[in-house]
């Protein structure tokens, strides 16, 4: 019998490389985005329903949707960028949102729900006021709300995992994040004013974070949070360094223009835990991702 998930946020970055995997598998694909032409490419395959739907249409959702879904993959979530980042109404919609989808996955008899976290749950900024590092992070107090709330949704009800990611790259992606606009600019030969850079930080390839998924999918233990990622990490400034070298040693990288106001306590991380329990780790060369996706970058036309 043919699998069957569903995705959330099918037409993102993440969401559309994940949609393509199960495609290629021979799973069958119910993929959620506001957005039909987001899923265009996918429009002519015979293992798929595209369902171009607000997930605040859940009861119409669900009746588009067969029972006994195998992996229920929850992407989707509005403000994360600009000032909608901070906006706390956004924020909260999304976390009510998020429930409302966890018991959707529960009337449709799913086996296992994968909520995705974000390392902003572990972001720790200054306060102005005691010059002392606290959570403040709207989106990512947002986040680990309604993971726990969709955790308790599915007690006694179907498997739940979460996963996290700190900045996932490589080709396929559109936006105009970070690592895009870094590659962008040393590729033009721009100078980049940057943090000071000594704090931990990750670039995870989409290969690997499509392979990690899979991992916690078939084999992560219920319950469990698992970080797709680098197990050993690296500064900030180490990443953007070698990046510089692959691409363009010399250009010049203005390391400490801004402060850093703001890191991920990784040490609340469990950076073994994949490993440990599915025996997953990445396996993409870092020179040639950014190689990869470097060429990428440049036919984007910015």
């Amino acid at each position: 019998m043919m699998k069957k998930v569903v995705i959330t946020g099918a037409g993102g970055f993440i969401g559309k490389s994940l949609t393509a995997e199960f495609i290629k598998k021979g799973y069958f694909v119910y993929a959620i985005d506001r957005k039909a032409d987001n899923l265009e490419e996918f429009s002519s395959c015979e293992n798929i329903k595209i369902l171009a739907v607000d997930l605040h249409n859940i009861e119409y959702l669900t009746s588009q949707i067969d029972q006994g879904i195998d992996y229920f993959y929850h992407f989707a979530w509005q403000g994360i960028s600009s000032a909608d980042y901070k906006d706390i109404n956004i924020q909260k919609d999304n976390i009510l949102t998020s429930v409302s989808v966890a018991q959707m996955a529960v009337h449709l008899n799913t086996r296992k729900f994968i909520f995705f976290g974000s390392n902003q749950q572990y972001l720790m900024n200054i306060n102005s006021i005691d010059n002392e590092f606290c959570y403040s992070s709207v989106y990512g107090i947002c986040k680990a709300s309604a993971q726990m709330l969709c955790k308790s949704v599915a007690v006694n009800k179907m498997q739940f995992n979460t996963v996290l990611f700190t900045n996932v790259f490589g080709v396929g992606d559109y936006s105009k994040r970070t690592a895009n606009m870094f590659i962008s600019k040393m590729l033009k030969g721009e100078d980049i004013d940057l943090i000071e850079g000594n704090n931990l930080y990750d670039w995870l390839y989409i290969d690997d974070a499509i392979n990690g998924i899979l991992a916690v999918s078939e084999h992560g233990k219920n319950n469990k949070d698992y970080y797709i990622g680098s197990r050993k990490l690296r500064t900030f400034k180490e990443i953007i360094l070698d990046v510089a070298g692959i691409l363009n040693s010399k250009v010049n990288l203005n390391f400490g223009t801004y402060s850093d106001t703001s890191y991920t306590d990784y040490s609340k991380i469990d950076l073994e835990a994949l490993y440990n329990d599915t025996g997953f780790e990445c396996k993409s060369a870092f020179n040639e991702s950014v190689n990869k996706t470097a060429e990428w970058v440049s036919k984007l036309g910015w």
